[in-house]
């Protein structure tokens, strides 16, 4: 009998270092050294720039300043009616007349107000979209298919939805 051969167990899946090379081919990576907070040691991450259809377009410069401006400003709106979820009680903390609750419900309901009323100026399936891209980040091409099929890509019919609402909000709320 012979001796038995010692098999060196591998992983099924290898771990990366970083993106692949596909991934660096559609991406805008860009390397960083971060202080990592529970070693106190220095590690270098691999940081994808354009992950959001709205990060790749303003810097492919798709997205004109007026725009942006309009997204910026739903972003604050959407910004201003989420409440913050809280982990724990806040027990012992209260003390009355010290704390602007008032003030911050006024601003949440100004800003459902705001956000109804520009809502009202474009067609639901539109604002989904461009919610959904905006807001939630969804990719283009999935928020663009939504709307039928034609001679454009998904993402094509994405950006411009995403345009022409940011043009809309811009002139109806002047901006």
């Amino acid at each position: 009998m012979g001796k038995a051969t010692q098999r060196k167990e591998r992983p099924l899946v290898q771990p990366l270092d970083g993106p692949t090379p596909e991934q660096m081919a559609r991406g805008t990576y860009d390397r960083e050294d971060f202080i990592h907070a529970d070693l106190g040691q220095r590690v270098t991450a691999h940081v994808n720039r354009g992950g959001t259809p709205i990060a790749r377009w303003i810097a492919e410069d798709k997205l004109s300043d007026n725009q942006q401006r309009a997204i910026a400003h739903c972003l604050y709106l959407w910004r201003m009616t989420e409440r913050p979820q809280r982990v724990t009680a806040s027990y012992g903390e209260r003390i009355p007349g010290s704390g602007d609750s008032e003030f911050r419900a006024a601003n949440e309901i100004e800003a459902r107000e705001d956000l109804h009323r520009i809502k009202g100026y474009i067609p639901n399936t539109w604002w989904d979209v461009f919610e959904n891209v905006v807001r939630f980040d969804e990719p283009a091409g999935v928020a663009g298919g939504k709307l039928g099929y034609g001679s454009r890509t998904a993402s094509e019919r994405a950006h411009t939805v995403v345009a022409f609402v940011s043009d809309i909000v811009f002139e109806r709320e002047r901006l």
